[in-house]
């Protein structure tokens, strides 16, 4: 499910200042579906979106119109669910060290989601697939990545969002953008030579 509803019900209950515990107990709907609904896992009955909305106090319309999009753009994601299956597939078999790597040191990929597979078993080495030093490296700066990620996300709701969203795009001006494709100033491509 994309994330419409999840978003809007998350952000409500923090904007409310409540945990899952709270807002279940407060809106009559169970701790375990909220659960659900948060993780996009589980798409709500309109009886329970009502009352979430009501306890929220969001605009009923804004969740009902999210869940109309999502129930529109299930066809399109199963489409792109195979596309990303058959891309995972390739990617899986052109970097066989990932397999190794994941039962020689299973304990290093505990916290590993689909996506952090994905992204792991879409990367290459010098010269094709990696090595299994690679793969470890690679995972250490995929788990930094996503705990960056978290705590931005956390900021981003908070009262410095702007200074936060001011500093990424300051950044991000930093790299050039030409035609789809990132490129790094050679200033910047000099420094790390230097390295």
């Amino acid at each position: 499910m994309p994330p419409g509803i999840a978003d809007l019900i998350r952000t409500g209950r923090i904007r409310k200042g409540l945990n899952q515990e709270d807002l279940a107990q407060k809106s009559g709907v169970s701790r375990t579906t909220l659960h659900h609904i948060e993780r996009g896992t589980h798409k709500p009955r309109a009886s329970t979106l009502s009352r979430l909305a009501k306890t929220l106090e969001i605009d009923p319309q804004s969740l009902a119109e999210g869940w109309e999009k999502e129930t529109v753009s299930d066809s399109v994601n199963h489409s792109q669910d195979r596309e990303r299956a058959e891309r995972s597939a390739f990617d899986w078999s052109t970097n066989l060290a990932l397999a190794a790597a994941r039962e020689r040191a299973p304990e290093r990929f505990l916290d590993f989601n689909d996506d952090d597979w994905d992204s792991l078993a879409s990367q290459v080495g010098v010269g094709g697939g990696l090595t299994l030093d690679g793969v470890y490296k690679a995972a250490e700066q995929i788990r930094h990545d996503r705990e960056t990620l978290a705590r931005l996300r956390l900021v981003l709701q908070t009262h410095l969002r702007e200074p936060a969203r001011n500093l990424i795009d300051a950044l991000y001006q930093s790299v050039v953008v030409e035609t789809g494709s990132l490129v790094v100033p050679e200033a910047q491509v000099e420094s790390t030579r230097s390295e």
